[in-house]
C-alpha cells in the first residue's frame, strides 16, 4: 500500500434483536461491494465482528484514490449497499454515513509483492501476451488445478511446461476479459488470493463462456512458484489443453505426423491456412489434439502433429468435405513431396 491510498472503517452497532439480521445483510453488502467496487479502485473490503461484543462490525475499505471512492459512492453503488441503507435507521444505533472515517497511511508497509504479480499474470493473459505469461514463472514452478473435472490436469510443473501449456491454449483461445478481480493480500508479502472471472472464446465460436475462479498465488523473487487455481469445474475450461496434451501420453491414440513444404512465395499464406485448420480440427470428433509447427531456420517448412482417439475417428476426419476442400488449397501452394507417417509412442 502506498500513502495516496484512502482508508475508510466504519464502526457499526446493531440495536438489540437485530445483530443476525444487520450480520446477514452486512455480509450481503460485503459480496456486493467486491463486485462492484474494483471497477473503482477498491482493492479491499473486510467485515469484521466484535468477539466481545458481537452487535458490533468493523468495516474496512482500501481504495486506490478518494476520486475513485467518490464516484462509485455517487452513482455506482450495488443494490445490496443502496437496501441496507435504506434501512440503516431501523438495524442500527447511528447511520453508517455519519459513523464513516476517512483515514490516509503515512508508514510504508510491505507491500505485498504476489498481488502486483497475479494481477500482471492476468493483465497478460486478457491480451493473449505469451511472452509476458511465460516471464513470470519461476523455473520450478507449478500451475495446480485441484477442481479439474476428468481429462484435464491437476498440475504442470516447472516453467518450461508451464509456458507451452498457456502457449498451446491460446492457440485455441481467444481471452477477452477477466473482470471482477477481488485481490486479498496475506500477511506473507509473498502471497495473496485472487478472485476474479473469465470471459473467452474458442475457436471460431462467437459463443463467450464463462467462469469463476479463486486462486492462491504464491511468489519468490517476483516470479510464480505457486499458482494454486480452484475454478467452477462444472463449467468445462473448453479449448485448454487436456490432461493427455500436457503430458504427453499419446501411446494409445492414432498419431500421424505430415510434413509439407510451401513454395517461396506462399508460405505465409500456408501458415494462415494452416492455423485455420489446426481451429477447425480440433473440433473434429475423437481429434486428441492437433498442433502445426513451422521450421525456424526454414519457414517454409511445415510440420503437423495430430493425434486421434481411434484410426476410423481419423479416418472420418480425412473424408470430410472440408478436408478436402482444404487439401485442394494446400496443394496449390506447395511444392515437393508431402510425405505422413503413422506413429506409435514408445
Amino acid at each position: 500500500m502506498t500513502s495516496s491510498e484512502l482508508i475508510v472503517t466504519d464502526l457499526l452497532e446493531a440495536l438489540p434483536g437485530r445483530e443476525e439480521e444487520v450480520r446477514r445483510k452486512l455480509l450481503a453488502v460485503t459480496e456486493g461491494e467486491r463486485r462492484v467496487g474494483p471497477s473503482f479502485g477498491l482493492t479491499r473490503f473486510d467485515l469484521h465482528r466484535n468477539t466481545a461484543k458481537p452487535s458490533q462490525f468493523l468495516l474496512y475499505e482500501i481504495w486506490a484514490s478518494k476520486d475513485g471512492f467518490e464516484e462509485y459512492h455517487r452513482t455506482h453503488r450495488p443494490p445490496e449497499l443502496s437496501s441496507f441503507l435504506e434501512e440503516a435507521g431501523h438495524l442500527l444505533t447511528e447511520a453508517p454515513e455519519d459513523v464513516s472515517q476517512q483515514w490516509k497511511m503515512i508508514s510504508t508497509p510491505a507491500e505485498n509483492q504476489a498481488s502486483f504479480v497475479a494481477t500482471a499474470f492476468l493483465d497478460a493473459l486478457a491480451i493473449s501476451d505469451a511472452n509476458a505469461i511465460a516471464a513470470l514463472w519461476a523455473d520450478d514452478a507449478c500451475l495446480e488445478f485441484p477442481f479439474a473435472p476428468e481429462g484435464f490436469p491437476k498440475s504442470v510443473k516447472g516453467q518450461p511446461a508451464i509456458e507451452t501449456y498457456f502457449r498451446d491454449a491460446l492457440e485455441v483461445v481467444t481471452p477477452i476479459a477477466y473482470p471482477n478481480r477481488v485481490v486479498t493480500p496475506l500477511a506473507d508479502p509473498n502471497a495473496c488470493v485472487i478472485e476474479f472471472d473469465s470471459q473467452l472464446t474458442v475457436g471460431d465460436d462467437p459463443t463467450v463462456q464463462e467462469n469463476s475462479y479463486i486462486t492462491i498465488v504464491r511468489v519468490r523473487d517476483g516470479k510464480i512458484v505457486l499458482f494454486k487455481e480452484h475454478y467452477d469445474s462444472v463449467k468445462r475450461v473448453a479449448g485448454f489443453p487436456s490432461a493427455d496434451e500436457v503430458s504427453g501420453d499419446a501411446a494409445s491414440a492414432h498419431t500421424v505426423s505430415v510434413s509439407l513444404r510451401a513454395r517461396e512465395d506462399a508460405a505465409d499464406d500456408l501458415a494462415a491456412l494452416m492455423a485455420e485448420v489446426r481451429v477447425r480440427a480440433a473440433k473434429d470428433d475423437g481429434c486428441r489434439f492437433y498442433r502445426v509447427f513451422r521450421d525456424q531456420a526454414d519457414p517454409a517448412q511445415f510440420v503437423i502433429f495430430e493425434a486421434w482417439d481411434t484410426e476410423d475417428a481419423f479416418a472420418a476426419h480425412m473424408a470430410a468435405d472440408w478436408v478436402a476442400e482444404v487439401n485442394r488449397k494446400i496443394a496449390q501452394i506447395t511444392e515437393g513431396k508431402t510425405t505422413a507417417l503413422s506413429l506409435v509412442e514408445i
